[in-house]
């Protein structure tokens, strides 16, 4: 006859160990633990949807079918709206174009209807388009693209029309990445998966997951952005670099960068404390959800702010600035500007990168997913505590033992 089992000592140590139980956890209630839902948010064309882009290409995300076709249509619609914009500001600046021809192909170009229609670009449309761009009242129109709004990517283009307009064209990785469709009335909701990194522990899963959301940044956009706050675990706020220098889409008198500054003020909480507290009706500030949610700086489209800033001076949007045109000084001094918007306390980690740069892309995300589950470990492993004392209970339920 065996003495009956003692007060919490029914199990084995092998079955009784935090591991084992762990190992018993069904494999998707352990990688739920491990899934994180991201926010990009931003100002309009900071970048959000190229950088998510990019990462669904870095996670073997592959493009439906019918987000190929949309990208195509996209390139063509990216190339008439630039196109367009440019023989607008030709008028407006007083440049003329003297060639009959290429006068004929920027009054084509100009015609409203052109871009409700879905026009695609002919082979011969495409020549007549790569000409006029040569012209001498283009160029000088595009050398002042600082006084007005157009995609950054207009040159990209241009010198892919050709190629979009043939009739067997089919969007690369590079194209998908360089087309522009605006997040409008659409939040994009993408899941991510991927291995765990590093070597892995028992309480860890072989996977893991973000639920990625890529919400339109433009001010008729951001009303909806606060229903997407819910159960958020970081915020990845992205910021146009270029932007020191150029107007918004929906705002042609307000400037991208102050913009941006204002918007990632709003988000982060900070107040300054000379004005009088917002309106009401302003959505996003006074929010305290975000308060211990970790904030990553995207400081996005380095490679055109480096040969912007040589052109033109960031004093002439900061006259505060008194540093040279040096873009790594100049880089700091905008670093310095959003740390600012910060309230005391919150620590917000920033990041220089090229958007259309998978490599800029993929380094950044990874240094972000560190932090991350650095600064989530502790919440997880006190859920996975919780499991393990359930099941602890439970299992001594089932063999007649007292749980103590």
């Amino acid at each position: 006859v065996h003495p009956p089992p003692a007060m919490g000592a029914c199990a084995s140590a092998d079955e009784s160990g935090d591991a084992y139980i762990v190992e018993q956890l069904p494999p998707n209630q352990l990688e739920a633990l491990y899934t994180f839902k991201l926010l990009l948010l931003g100002p309009g064309e900071s970048g959000k949807s190229t950088v998510l882009k990019q990462l669904k290409s870095i996670y073997n995300v592959t493009p439906t079918q019918g987000e190929i076709e949309e990208c195509k249509k996209a390139l063509h619609q990216n190339t008439l709206e630039c196109m367009k914009v440019l023989c607008d500001q030709a008028v407006a600046f007083d440049y003329e174009i003297e060639d009959e021809e290429l006068h004929k192909t920027a009054e084509w170009l100009r015609d409203e209807d052109l871009l409700y229609n879905d026009a695609l670009i002919t082979p011969d449309q495409a020549k007549a388009i790569s000409r006029l761009f040569e012209c001498e009242a283009i160029k000088n129109t595009f050398a002042r693209r600082d006084e007005y709004w157009i995609l950054d990517a207009v040159e990209y283009y241009v010198e892919n029309v050709s190629r979009f307009a043939q009739k067997d064209f089919v969007p690369d990785e590079k194209d998908m990445v360089f087309c522009r469709i605006r997040t409008t009335g659409k939040n994009l909701e993408t899941k991510l998966k991927g291995p765990f990194p590093g070597a892995g522990e028992k309480d860890e899963p072989s996977k893991i997951t973000y639920e990625v959301v890529d919400v339109g940044g433009q001010r008729n956009e951001r009303k909806k952005w606060i229903r997407m706050f819910s159960d958020v675990k970081a915020i990845i706020f992205l910021v146009n670099l270029a932007g020191y220098n150029q107007v918004l889409y929906e705002d042609k008198s307000q400037n991208r960068m102050a913009e941006a500054l204002q918007v990632f003020g709003q988000i982060t909480g900070w107040r300054d404390e000379s004005k009088k507290p917002m309106a009401k009706k302003n959505v996003i500030h006074g929010v305290d959800i975000f308060k211990n949610v970790p904030i990553y700086l995207l400081l996005n489209k380095k490679d055109l702010f480096e040969v912007m800033i040589h052109k033109v001076g960031l004093e002439k949007t900061f006259p505060d600035y008194k540093g040279s045109s040096k873009s790594d000084q100049a880089l700091e001094f905008i670093r310095q500007k959003f740390r600012e918007k910060c309230p005391p306390g919150k620590e917000v980690k920033i990041y220089d990168i090229t958007g259309v740069s998978r490599f800029d892309v993929k380094n950044a995300f990874r240094e972000i997913e560190k932090d991350l589950l650095k600064k989530h470990k502790p919440r997880i492993k006190d859920e996975i505590k919780k499991i393990i004392s359930e099941g602890r209970k439970q299992n001594g339920a089932e063999k007649g033992c007292v749980v103590s």
